[in-house]
């Protein structure tokens, strides 16, 4: 395999940014990012800008979530949400040592290698590259998260670094915690209008493979609740399928909120991005988000020592064994040219 490269320059994604304080100004509540929601003066007071608790993120813009329009992909999604939740119930009953240990092997195959190793750094950012079999191994593995088929979780997510924190932004907390925590999956019209017509995967939609997961996504993660059931039965099915999965949800989700709110600012990116220790720990490295924001083709997310980033090191662990190549990381001058003066390490 071939060494770790380091990109050269200023990476275009960090340039031209502003302090993400002046940004703030930019989010004078104006009806939303297309005109949806309520005019300032007309909100009542509770809906009004007011700071997220222990944070200075501000919430400039709410949209009202319950009294709108839900169209029915938005009934979809909330139903089979809350339909994972309330499995969810059984946990107890049916806790198994066996259970518990396979709901855990799903966290791992689904939420490092699924989400943190595949959708995210390796296809929403390039910032590594195996042998196609592999890439296509472990995207499978992310279509079982039930987070989406690769091509739309792409682009939603280069949408949110391409417009972060701005009105086009898909999950910003400017609008909320709750909307950038979840809530945003339940408003596909807004969706709709803030990321078009999802053409920023060129690369992914010129392969048969990911065409074939965006038509017949839903299957898969059936099927292997099917046979997750038919193998283990019902504990089997709540533990290795629902409680993994709502407990996948919530993490990846913080990183779009906790991640965005609390937590220190090493690097100035013009945005609400923060390293959080507790989701770098639970999501893999992801929690290191504001080093992620400064340098988003960056593999490896803790650039500290004490940084814990377990998908860098399996990273690394597939360039040892000849599977992982052109893994791009900064380089210290990219990092002091964007370091605050004052920043200590997360």
């Amino acid at each position: 395999a071939q060494g770790l490269s380091r990109s050269p320059g200023r990476p275009a994604a960090v340039a031209n940014r502003r302090p993400a304080r002046a940004a703030v100004a930019e989010f004078a509540f104006s009806g939303g990012a297309t005109g949806a929601g309520l005019a300032l003066q007309e909100r009542p007071a509770w809906m009004r800008p007011f700071n997220i608790i222990a944070s200075e993120v501000r919430v400039e813009r709410w949209r009202e979530y319950w009294a709108r329009e839900w169209n029915s992909r938005d009934l979809t999604y909330a139903g089979f949400i809350g339909a994972m939740h309330i499995l969810c119930l059984w946990a107890p009953a049916t806790f198994s040592w066996g259970n518990l240990a396979l709901g855990a092997g799903m966290y791992l195959v689904t939420g490092m290698l699924g989400i943190t190793l595949s959708y995210h750094r390796q296809l929403s950012h390039r910032s590594f590259t195996t042998p196609k079999w592999l890439e296509y191994a472990l995207a499978y593995c992310g279509v079982l998260s039930m987070q989406g088929p690769p091509i739309e979780w792409v682009s939603a997510h280069r949408y949110h670094h391409q417009f972060c924190d701005t009105p086009k932004d898909p999950h910003t907390p400017r609008e909320g915690f709750w909307h950038s925590h979840g809530g945003w999956i339940l408003d596909n019209d807004v969706n709709d209008e803030r990321c078009g017509m999802r053409n920023n995967c060129a690369d992914m939609e010129k392969q048969p493979f990911y065409q074939f997961l965006e038509r017949t996504y839903i299957w898969h993660p059936l099927l292997v609740g099917a046979l997750t059931y038919a193998i283990g039965g019902f504990g089997a099915l709540v533990w290795g399928v629902a409680v993994r999965t709502v407990w996948v949800w919530h993490i990846t989700w913080a990183v779009n909120s906790v991640s965005h709110v609390w937590g220190k600012q090493t690097f100035n990116t013009g945005d609400e991005s923060r390293n959080n220790l507790l989701v770098g720990i639970l999501a893999f490295g992801e929690g290191w988000h504001n080093n992620h924001h400064a340098f988003e083709f960056s593999a490896r997310h803790g650039l500290e020592w004490q940084q814990v980033d377990m998908t860098w090191w399996t990273i690394c662990l597939l360039k040892f064994l000849g599977l992982a190549e052109n893994i791009k990381l900064p380089t210290e001058k990219q990092m002091d040219r964007l370091r605050f003066p004052t920043a200590a390490s997360a």
